[in-house]
């Protein structure tokens, strides 16, 4: 009898996903209301006159995040403050810790200094609209969360 593969299960109920210590909550519906992108290509390939070859590895950890809320979302009002604490010119309190968590898929990650890169489009008509965010980190920290089988 031939074995079976592993099974899994994964329900975004499993997903967290704060900001500066806060749970967000009132995502947007879809399957990427969460992106974690790398800023740049991990290595920069270079092949000789002769055909020997390297590859470069970069030692840019930085990503850029993006999330998407429903307008309800209280997460917004945060943002929207530190937006406006960042175009007044403040040096001080732009940044922010963003953490996220898969218990589905045990992957982790976070970032300690984290800033709006992007502010959501404004947009209205019949339904409401979701609005997405984008940051920059410039350090992303992947990891595993560690579970014990019951």
């Amino acid at each position: 009898m031939a074995e079976c593969g592993i099974f899994g299960v994964y329900g975004f109920k499993n997903v967290a996903f704060s900001i500066d210590g806060s749970l967000v909550t009132n995502f947007d519906e879809g399957d990427d209301c969460i992106t974690i992108e790398p800023t740049s290509d991990l290595g920069t390939p270079k092949v000789g006159a002769d055909g020997g070859s390297i590859l470069s590895i970069t030692a840019d950890q930085s990503a850029t995040v993006t999330i998407r809320l429903l307008p309800n979302s209280p997460m917004n009002r945060f943002l929207e403050n530190k937006v406006k604490r960042m175009r007044s010119g403040a040096l001080t309190g732009t940044t922010f810790a963003i953490g996220f968590t898969d218990l589905s898929s045990t992957e982790t990650g976070g970032c300690t200094q984290a800033i709006v890169m992007r502010e959501p489009t404004t947009t209205r008509g019949v339904n409401a609209n979701n609005l997405e965010w984008a940051f920059f980190c410039p350090c992303w920290q992947k990891g595993i969360v560690q579970v014990n089988a019951a």
